[in-house]
């Protein structure tokens, strides 16, 4: 069975996951979420930080002592049984496919936004894409190396911005008013987009040095985020009135200029740039992983699994990650399908995916962490699922689905292949044989 080569550190491994979190949610979602809450928007932000906190722990665990490049697919198969492993495999292809397209689109509406060149929409998405398939083609070391430099100038940066702006405009106190149940919802659904990533860094635990050291990446990492999605939600609250329309489109940009005036939107550009090229290059990595890891499953074609000799990179599938992410982000760009859509649907089937990380963490461990940290997954579960609406009740249909016609195609095909002998197979030969001599 071909492995992955172990060659990635503590060090890196946190501005990996950090590379893979620190995307389109933290591009766009605020911006969003204001536009559409006012200063409530704080809320469906502090829900999802707080809920997935066990659900963090549930992978940290799963990550230390199962690593594995395909993730959450490896720990449903092993607690849970094949049929759940391949449709948790199949759903985070889903996600990522549609994520990964999304985040790259955000970039292009951000350059667009702030040069005025309309063409820039689709042609950014396309070039990103292709630059983080040859990144991704050159090995993880390297992409490591990339996503540290760019996440320390994205941090510097987001810090400076968030800060100027609540100093030069004054802090503006969140909303303690619960906002309907429904807008509450719907932007509680798209803002779990921002808290997803650390199921997806899992599909490279495989290449850690030390497994061991994946709680502390996880923790680093969360506290890291939740610190600058707070100083971004207070900047735009203090600098930007929820009314301005480019909050759906460019908050970041918006908030740059009230913060440093002309200097800031290049500023600004910059950031984005570089925090949508980090996101992406992390995300195209981990899918490759998740792909290598289910064709060495027999989840996909075997061809998928093929590693180049030098540095166990799986090449193959790289470039197929590369050219159907490519083609969904200029349909996407192209106004094809909904744009919303897609953050809407990644972020309900990543939620969905945290619940089957729980699962499987309760049915793998032992002791009283086990049943503590079960029964809080489960409430939390639960309880974002009737919060969030008919958009995580999709998202749950889906998961539904899938698995009954992943059962459904399993039986079917074993039925086939008792029915239906091999062709060198000389029993049917042997026992027609015998009745003609009986």
């Amino acid at each position: 069975m071909e492995k992955l080569k172990q060659s990635m550190g503590g060090f890196v491994g946190t501005f990996v996951a950090l590379s893979t979190i620190l995307g389109s949610g933290m591009m766009i979602l605020p911006g969003m979420s204001y536009h559409r809450l006012d200063t409530a928007a704080w809320q469906p932000w502090a829900i999802a930080a707080l809920s997935v906190i066990p659900l963090l722990y549930c992978y940290a665990w799963l990550g230390r002592r199962h690593p594995a490049a395909s993730g959450v697919a490896h720990y449903a198969e092993v607690a849970l049984g094949k049929p759940v492993g391949r449709t948790s495999g199949m759903l985070a292809a889903l996600a990522l496919v549609t994520g990964i397209p999304a985040t790259a689109i955000t970039g292009g509406f951000y350059l667009a936004e702030f040069s005025g060149i309309g063409v820039l929409a689709w042609v950014f998405p396309l070039l990103v894409l292709v630059g983080a398939t040859f990144v991704a083609a050159a090995g993880a070391s390297f992409s490591g190396r990339l996503q540290v430099g760019l996440i320390l100038a994205l941090f510097a940066l987001i810090l400076a911005t968030a800060v100027a702006a609540i100093g030069e405009h004054g802090p503006r106190p969140p909303a303690l008013e619960v906002p309907g149940i429904g807008a509450l919802g719907s932007v509680l659904t798209a803002v779990y987009v921002a808290f997803t990533g650390w199921e997806t860094v899992a599909f490279t635990f495989e290449e850690h040095k030390r497994s061991d050291l994946i709680p502390r990446i996880f923790a680093a990492s969360y506290v890291i985020v939740i610190t600058l999605y707070g100083l971004l939600l207070l900047g735009l609250f203090a600098a930007v009135d929820s009314g301005e329309d480019a909050l759906e489109s460019a908050p970041l940009l918006v908030l740059a200029d009230r913060a440093f005036g002309d200097l800031g939107r290049p500023a600004a550009a910059v950031l984005v740039v570089a925090c949508i090229t980090a996101n992406v290059c992390a995300s195209v990595l981990a899918l490759s992983r998740l792909v290598f890891g289910m064709a060495r499953s027999g989840f996909l074609p075997a061809a998928l699994s093929r590693v180049r000799a030098h540095d166990r990179n799986p090449i193959t599938a790289v470039v197929a990650v590369g050219c159907v992410l490519t083609v969904i982000a200029v349909l996407g760009a192209m106004d094809l399908f909904p744009f919303e859509f897609l953050f809407i649907l990644s972020g309900g089937v990543y939620f969905v995916l945290y619940g089957v990380g729980a699962a499987a963490f309760t049915r793998l461990a032992s002791g009283p962490s086990r049943i503590a940290v079960g029964a809080v997954c489960a409430v939390v579960v639960v309880g974002v699922t009737v919060i969030a609406g008919p958009s995580m009740w999709l998202s749950w249909a889906v998961f539904a689905v899938t698995l009954l016609v992943v059962v459904l195609v399993a039986r079917f095909s074993r039925r086939a292949a008792v029915a239906t002998p091999a062709a060198d197979d000389p029993t049917p030969a042997l026992r027609e044989t015998t009745r003609e001599k009986t």
